[in-house]
């Protein structure tokens, strides 16, 4: 079996039979890891992780990323939180949607308007969209009153169906939406050509600006489904509220296979790294692992998703197929290639 054989069976059976393995080990040094309550904790926890990897990886595969979603994450549930406070639960939803929606309109509009760079535009709305949250709250944390722990709307991060966790139901249909979105719809198909050839995808008549402008905003849209199952189970938020989480959503988006130079990402393979990633912290929440010692494991799961995404490329190359030097996405002039 040559390389890009191997390259080729890891890209689809890796991460799965990392987790499989690594569920058989847990269940052997953590007593109760296999137990149903700790299965729905897994589950429930995943679950906004999941959503915003999946527009993660479609934004990856159209050329682009967005390091400001863990930022968007803490200002949209501040804002949730207030609007339930004002008008309940239908405001609460419709204002997350927006105030998600909004967030990706400014990213698009810094990227596709002004033309600065994905990487630069999306680290200062970083610390812009956190700021916000910092400001809202600054006389204390947006919080859902425990008087409402009874209501629908809290309801949504608890319930189960089936014994399944809603918010892990409302995961796998996001997924599910956006692998129709990619496999059977013109847009979908724009946006995976985006990413493989800018250059030809022009030529052809596909507009970089739409392109861009819905890709920011299918971010921004899972960011505030995200925060649905998220505020809905730890019922506060402030300007704190998931830091480094954008770190998170792209290491499970390269660790499923989705590759940083676009044009290739496997929604399949993202469903898989998030329960991994989910696993292998709940493992360590039970094992007692400080939460700086979490840190020093993700950011080493982040450097192993970046060498899986260099050995998966020369496994390509290796492979016989063409190679078509792209640049560097992160620092390149957005009017020569795709930054969106």
């Amino acid at each position: 079996m040559n390389v890009s054989s191997w390259g080729k069976m890891w890209s689809n059976w890796g991460i799965p039979l990392v987790l499989v393995a690594l569920i058989a080990i847990a269940s052997i040094i953590s007593p109760g890891f296999l137990s149903l309550s700790n299965v729905q904790s897994i589950l429930r926890e995943s679950a906004y992780l999941g959503i915003v990897a999946c527009a993660m990886t479609i934004a990856i595969i159209s050329g682009s990323f967005d390091l400001s979603v863990g930022a968007q994450l803490a200002l949209v549930s501040v804002v949730t939180l207030f609007a339930y406070g004002i008008g309940g639960m239908g405001l609460a939803v419709g204002a997350a949607l927006a105030a998600g929606v909004a967030c990706g309109l400014v990213n698009a509009g810094l990227v596709v308007l002004l033309r600065i760079p994905a990487f630069v535009a999306t680290l200062a709305t970083l610390f812009i969209f956190r700021g916000i949250a910092y400001v809202l709250t600054a006389n204390g944390p947006a919080t859902l009153p425990y008087s409402e722990s009874g209501s629908p709307f809290a309801a949504l991060g608890s319930a189960n169906l089936a014994l399944v966790p809603m918010p892990f139901v409302l995961m796998v249909a996001v997924f599910a939406l956006s692998w129709v979105l990619l496999r059977r719809t013109a847009t979908g198909r724009r946006i995976t050509a985006f990413g493989s050839a800018p250059v030809a995808a022009r030529y052809s008549g596909i507009s970089e600006a739409r392109t861009g402008v819905v890709v920011f905003v299918l971010l921004g849209l899972s960011v505030g489904i995200a925060v649905l199952a998220y505020v809905t189970r730890v019922w506060t938020a402030d300007g704190a509220t998931q830091d480094g989480f954008e770190l998170r959503v792209i290491t499970a988006a390269v660790l499923g296979g989705a590759s940083l130079q676009g044009g290739r990402g496997s929604l399949l393979g993202t469903f898989s790294a998030v329960l991994l990633i989910a696993t292998l912290n709940d493992l360590m929440v039970g094992l007692g692992v400080e939460a700086s010692s979490q840190r020093i494991v993700l950011g080493i799961v982040l450097i192993a998703a970046l060498a899986i995404d260099g050995l998966r490329t020369v496994a390509r190359d290796n492979g016989g197929r063409p190679h078509r030097s792209r640049g560097n996405r992160l620092t390149a002039n957005p009017r020569d290639r795709s930054v969106t």
